[in-house]
């Protein structure tokens, strides 16, 4: 019969009881047989417990020998490892069979624990062949629950140890399983194994330390589960971190008082605590919030109020610690702790930018963890007002977030977050700026491709994203930068780069239903710059290829150029420029190969393709690669190709864009296109013609497209032939117009044929009265592009319009056209005038026939005159007038040596029409025209008109306008000077004051001659000292105006000869508002020596003349005194100052850039001709100057007349105005102001503070003596002035008998006829006229140097060379051939005043 296990384990334990001292071998093997049978032995099944402990009782006698065996044998304590294993298992399995009682002493259980604690700390050798005993071990460990005695038998240090031990099992574990996942074949092999052991052991060991923790928690024990709960760095690993979670959740009830009272002495008590957790306790509470969050009720209050607390530091670690709270997927930590997440959304509007910004990064965890629970609309909420913080620091974080989480949630993300995010692309700081169309572009991109993937519908907020960022194109600040930029970005990151062309459309045709005219602006100024970068890129491309065989300095100047034009579409012009040069000295030939392919592809796909295959041939590590990058972006057809023009007209042709509502955006959308890039319609000409021929509402547009892509396509023109035709014949003007251009283009090598037989229908058809304006316009343009043809009809046309200029306007006619302005009878005559423009006008070739007729009629029509034939109804007239002075315009580009002085004149004169609109949109043409150098620059006076006119909105305009003229011109005359090394001066914007003054004088308001107001002249000189003010502003042009305004009085009228005093006084009132300038700058050395004036306008003085001329020359030089302009331009400048102050009463101040002149107020720099530059010592010797009013004398007892200001006409003694003798045209002391008036004359000029230097010698009594006529010439004498009551030195010069006056050449540069006979004076001892002589040195100035004309005979209209003469050549003038009263005017009238 066979034993039974307990029999066998009764007899082993007899057996080895009775040895005394048994070896290893025969210890182990009975061990190892014990152990064995132990594990047969189940405990009792009786379910009664008398019964089951009675059979427990039975078990343990069975059992008693082997435990008093290894009692005996002290085999608890053998050091022995395999001994020591087999005893534990006994041990174990004693404990497991004769639960619950525990099977041996207390004295021995401590023992037995320390056995426990040995195999358990041996687990973490899984490859031991022992490992699955220990396992074994440690499973009835924990199912006996044999750990709570040691709590009975006082083991908590055991217990400490044992836990530490677990953990670092735990530990070993994982490190060990992530080495075996490294090894395939291991991992393949005890893959399932090793799971199922870890996950065993893992449940055991948690068993034991819940059922301790359960039992009796301690400080310690809780110490070690928190240490492993937030452990970090290379001890810390994800399965003892598991271990302790599981604990704190399985064991809340009775860790929560240890815990919570820890964490609220971290708070309170910090710095008290002795435990190194304490600096961990942030991260402790999210780890208990994970997973048992009720155990922190308690101590949640402490946390919101650290997020109170005045320290920034403490509310930031506080609000991230609350961030990852609320951060947790699927937590209802926002429930539990509500005062604490309502504190948490406070933050965001936290006084410190720091914790606003922390806010912001917190609320994206919270948001993208629970998109859709309770708390996330407040996160959103407050991350959309953060979108508007103060700080850029924080808008740009809220920005960031924001894009994060409509990538995140794009269908259901708010729609105003969308709104309020794309309008940062419009924020005060360019940092925000770029940074959201960074993001915003990234956005973008991810709803294209889901709108691709079909996971999204279009909306038109996402849709906006794009036309926001092309607003920065508007951008003030960095123009030029924004718009590269945005370049960049429609071309690269606005769509995935592997979009097909059909999602792209869709999205562009959908922006284009939200764009508005701004959009569309921009977009269109993008475009263009693309454009014409491809187009420069090109020629320097042509360039580089032909190096080789042009000169070299050439080439090199050439590429120059190029690179800074180049250079200026990228985002930093230096930069760029610097990589053009590297790329030229590279002399790659395969990288300039690749750039010419890309700008011959026209398909986005290939372009693509060529792209990246030259961008991988190059690779990234090339100095030049970022670059090329751009430079490859630019080339090619990345926003737009010919397969998006395909794409479009394929679904308008198609009608699958049949949502009426699209159809308008998809032509809107190809128009632009095409209108930028007109070879992309080539391969879609038939869907195109289809289009051309079915949609009539936008057949204006489509054939503005038609024409500028007809040189680019290839289309049979059978096919297009008759719809041309038909919009030649039956269109609008603007049909026409294309029409003729696209036939031009697509006719080839029949062009000739077409055109002439398309010219006689025409002219058939105007003869017949049908669509005449259509007619009309066909014609002139065929005439610009088929001169031949044109002169074959030209009889006929011009015959019929010269027609409907001598027809009478019917009174019986249509009221005028209220959208035009115009009568149909002022309708034909201005569209006659156009033919006949245009006509003359052609793109290629010459026009043979004259337009003597052409400019006639179009004199006569700007006369406003009803005669010679020329007929215009009263009420529309101005716009025929218009018409033709635009005509003129367009003419002078090719025809400007036809144009008389008299033409141009009545042309100029319309920037002061009477009708404001007219002359508004004179101005904006010509400015248009100016800017594009398209016409001649003398046009450019007619904007003077206007800026002194009444109107003030004309003001501001052509304020803007000239100035913009100016600068345009300057900045072409310097780039000239930079390539030719000089400048021509007719360039210069100021010669433009060479025509105004001519203008001006033959201007029929121009003052009477008997006219001595300086408020009539100031009022007249408008235009001329406003232009004057503009052209101050640059002292560049001071030497300049100088010289123009010298040789203007060394000149005759060469159109009448009798204006020349209007010309000479012109000048004079120009010269002496530049010489009162405070702008004047001292004389440069590039100051001209000579000008040249347009022959057609001034000739030249004779050489010699009689002495009745020098009599009337010299009458005419001294009728306007100096005195009289300078208040001349004084008063222009007091009606300017109080113009400016009653309009800013009244409106908001102008933009500076519109008013940017000049004060011409100040003090004075003399300057010279010569180039040197000598500042006036008169300017600080000569502050007193003698004063002078104006008093007419009464006189009844003659009836003599005398020369007036006019110079031209006598008047009556009874209105003589008395005039002061001054040097012609460039006295010694051009630049200084020579005198004041009186503050009781009309019009006083502000008087100089400058002093007077003190005479030396001795000085006789003041006498009031009779005249010493000729005695006293050549003596030096003082003048006593009333005005300001001080004397003033000066030289008698000359006598005038008949008017028994002295002319004095005062020492502070004045000369004046004086009747010393009136006068308080005093002759002074005997100053030698060195010393004068010295004095008169020291008071030269600029105008020293007085010009003269010169001839230089040519074929044509030329010039007339004005040079200037050396210094003394000019003598005083005198006055002779008044009165001798007029001798008194100076001594009465201060005596009156």
């Amino acid at each position: 019969m066979e034993k039974t296990p307990t029999q066998i384990v009764s007899e082993m334990g007899s057996r080895l009881l009775q040895s005394s001292r048994p070896n290893k071998g025969s210890l182990v093997k009975s061990l190892r047989e014990a152990a064995t049978t132990l594990s047969q032995i189940d405990q009792p099944l009786v379910t009664e417990a008398v019964s089951k402990k009675q059979a427990l009782k039975l078990l343990e006698a069975e059992l008693r020998p082997l435990k008093k065996s290894i009692i005996k044998h002290d085999l608890l304590k053998n050091r022995d490892n395999d001994v020591s294993l087999l005893v534990t298992v006994c041990v174990s399995e004693i404990f497991r069979i004769l639960a619950p009682d525990p099977p041996f002493e207390d004295k021995y259980l401590r023992d037995i624990f320390n056995l426990f604690l040995a195999e358990f700390s041996e687990l973490s050798d899984t490859v031991s062949p022992y490992f699955s005993r220990r396992a074994k071990i440690l499973e009835t460990v924990s199912r006996c629950k044999c750990c709570l005695l040691m709590l009975d038998v006082d083991c908590h240090d055991l217990i400490h140890e044992m836990f530490n031990t677990f953990f670092f099992v735990v530990r070993e574990h994982y490190q060990l399983n992530l080495a075996h996942q490294k090894n395939a074949k291991v991992q393949q092999q005890r893959k399932a194994n090793t799971q199922q052991a870890q996950q065993s052991l893992f449940n055991d060991i948690l068993t034991v330390m819940t059922d301790i923790l359960k039992e009796e928690a301690s400080s310690s024990l809780v110490g070690v589960v928190l240490e492993n709960l937030v452990k970090d760095g290379k001890d810390a690993t994800p399965a003892a971190n598991n271990l302790a979670s599981s604990l704190v959740k399985n064991c809340a009830d009775t860790l929560e008082p240890l815990i919570c009272g820890f964490l609220t002495s971290c708070f309170m008590e910090k710095d008290s605590i002795q435990s190194n957790l304490k600096d961990s306790y942030h991260e402790i509470i999210f780890m208990i919030s994970l997973n048992a969050p009720q155990i922190l009720l308690a101590v949640i209050p402490n946390l919101t109020q650290e997020l109170l607390t005045d320290q920034v530091d403490v509310r930031i670690k506080a609000l991230n610690l609350a961030g990852r709270i609320f951060a947790q997927p699927n937590h209802c930590s926002g429930e539990i702790y509500r005062d604490l997440f309502v504190e948490f959304l406070r933050r965001f509007s936290d006084k410190s930018a720091e914790v606003r910004m922390a806010a912001l990064k917190c609320g994206k965890q919270c948001y993208l963890a629970n998109p859709s629970g309770n708390k996330a609309s407040g996160v959103l909420t407050a991350v959309q007002e953060r979108l508007l913080d103060f700080d850029d620091r924080v808008r740009t974080q809220a920005l960031l977030v924001a894009c994060d989480l409509m990538k995140s949630n794009m269908k259901y993300v708010p729609l105003n977050l969308i709104s309020e995010a794309t309008e940062r692309l419009r924020d005060k700081k360019i940092s925000v700026r770029k940074k959201a169309m960074q993001q915003l572009s990234k956005v973008y991109q991810d709803y294209c491709d889901k709108c691709s993937k079909g996971f999204m519908t279009i909306n038109d907020h996402f849709e906006q994203i794009p036309c926001k960022i092309l607003l920065l194109c508007c951008d003030k600040d960095c123009k030029e930068s924004w718009s590269h930029s945005v370049e960049l970005v429609l071309s690269d990151d606005l769509f995935p780069r592997l979009l097909p062309v059909e999602e792209r459309m869709r999205h562009w045709v959908q922006c284009f239903v939200v764009m508005n005219h701004i959009h569309l602006k921009s977009l269109n100024s993008i475009l263009s710059q693309k454009r014409r970068f491809q187009s420069e890129l090109r020629h320097c491309l042509t360039l580089w290829r032909e190096a080789k065989d042009q000169n070299v300095e050439e080439v090199k100047r050439k590429q120059k150029s190029y690179f800074v034009k180049l250079s200026a579409c990228f985002p930093d012009a230096s930069k760029a420029e610097d990589f053009f040069h590297k790329l030229d000295q590279m002399d790659d030939t395969s990288i300039f190969d690749a750039l010419s392919l890309l700008l011959d592809e026209l398909t986005l796909t290939k372009a693509q393709t060529i792209r990246e295959k030259f961008l991988e041939r190059i690779g990234a590590n090339h100095q030049l690669f970022d670059f090329l990058r751009i430079l490859s972006t630019k080339c090619a057809p990345t926003i737009f190709s010919s397969e998006h023009v395909r794409y479009l007209l394929d679904q308008l042709s198609s009608g699958t864009s049949a949502d009426t509502q699209l159809k308008a955006p998809f032509i809107k959308l190809l128009l632009v296109i095409l209108n930028m890039f007109p070879s992309y319609l080539r391969g879609s000409e038939n869907q195109f013609l289809e289009l051309l021929e079915d949609n009539d509402s936008v057949a204006d547009e489509l054939m503005e497209a038609l024409s500028k892509a007809a040189p680019y396509i290839s289309a049979n023109f059978s096919d297009y032939s008759p719809v041309l035709e038909n919009m030649c014949l039956e269109g609008t003007r603007s049909q026409a117009k294309h029409a003729v251009s696209a036939i031009a283009s697509l006719a080839g090598s029949s062009e000739k044929s077409v055109v002439s037989k398309l010219c006689k229908k025409l002219r058939d058809s105007l003869l017949r009265g049908r669509n005449i304006p259509t007619t009309l316009q066909s014609l002139a343009c065929v005439g610009q592009y088929s001169v031949s043809a044109f002169d074959n009809i030209y009889e006929d046309i011009s015959s019929y319009v010269y027609q409907v200029f001598q027809d009478e306007p019917s009174d019986n006619q249509p009221p005028c056209d209220q959208s035009s302005g115009c009568c149909n009878s002022c309708k034909l005559k201005i569209y006659g005038l156009k033919t006949l423009v245009k006509s003359s006008l052609p793109r290629h070739g010459k026009v043979a026939r004259k337009i003597d007729d052409l400019l006639n009629v179009l004199k006569k029509t700007l006369r406003s005159q009803g005669f010679d034939g020329i007929k215009s109804c009263d009420d529309t007239g101005a716009n025929v007038r218009l018409a033709a002075a635009k005509a003129v315009l367009l003419l002078s580009r090719k025809w400007d040596l036809h144009i008389s002085p008299e033409l141009f004149r009545l042309t100029i004169s319309m920037g002061k029409d009477s009708n404001a609109f007219i002359t508004r949109t004179f101005l904006t043409k010509l400015h248009k025209l100016l800017m594009e150098n398209m016409i001649p620059r003398r046009y450019a006076c007619a904007f003077s008109f206007s800026v002194s006119g009444p109107c003030r909105d004309l003001q501001n305009d052509s304020l803007r306008y000239i100035n913009g003229f100016i600068r345009n011109a300057t900045r072409e005359a310097r780039a000239g000077r930079d390539v030719d090394q000089r400048e021509s001066l007719t360039d210069c914007p100021a010669y433009m004051i060479v025509f105004l003054i001519h203008v001006l004088a033959h201007d029929p308001d121009f003052p009477s001659e008997d006219c001595v107001d300086e408020h009539v002249y100031a009022r007249f000189c408008g235009p001329l000292l406003s232009v004057l003010q503009v052209l101050l502003s640059n002292k560049e042009t001071v030497p300049i105006l100088f010289s123009i305004l010298r040789a203007i009085k060394r000149a005759e009228d060469a159109v009448d000869a009798c204006k020349t005093p209007r010309l000479h006084i012109l000048a004079n009132i120009g010269d002496s508002a530049v010489n009162t300038s405070k702008c004047i700058a001292a004389t440069s050395p590039q100051a001209p020596r000579s000008m040249l004036l347009p022959s057609s306008l001034y000739k030249l003085s004779p050489p010699s003349m009689s002495d009745s001329q020098n009599k009337a020359k010299s009458h005419t030089r001294n009728a306007l005194e100096q005195s009289f302009m300078e208040r001349v331009v004084h008063t222009f400048r007091s009606q300017i100052s109080l113009h400016d102050q009653s309009c800013q009463e009244d409106t908001p101040a102008i933009v500076l850039e519109d008013r940017d002149l000049p004060l011409l107020v100040g003090n004075q720099i003399e300057t010279s001709m010569t180039g040197s530059t000598e500042a006036s010592k008169n300017n600080t010797r000569c502050s007193k100057k003698r004063t002078h009013a104006v008093l007419p004398e009464k006189r009844t007892t003659t009836s003599k007349k005398c020369k007036t200001v006019g110079g031209g006409e006598n008047i009556s003694r009874d209105s003589v105005v008395s005039l002061r003798t001054v040097e012609s045209e460039i006295p010694k002391k051009t630049l200084e102001r020579h005198s004041t008036c009186s503050k009781k004359s009309v019009g006083a000029s502000v008087s100089n503070n400058v002093t007077s230097s003190k005479p030396s010698g001795a000085v006789s009594t003041l006498k009031d003596t009779s005249n010493h006529g000729e005695s006293i010439i050549g003596q030096r004498i003082k003048l006593l002035s009333p005005a300001d009551g001080s004397f003033h030195h000066g030289t008698v010069e000359r006598f005038n008998s008949k008017s028994n006056s002295h002319k004095i050449a005062f020492d502070n540069g004045d000369v004046e006829l004086v009747c010393l006979d009136s006068e308080s004076w005093e002759t002074l001892s005997h100053e030698s006229m060195g010393q004068q002589e010295i004095l008169g040195k020291e008071t030269e100035s600029f105008g020293s140097r007085v010009p003269e004309v010169k001839t230089k005979q040519q074929k044509k209209k030329l010039p007339t060379k004005v040079k200037p003469i050396a210094a003394g050549e000019e003598s005083v003038s005198e006055v002779t051939n008044t009165s001798d009263n007029i001798g008194l005017r100076r001594s009465r009238r201060q005596r009156t005043s």
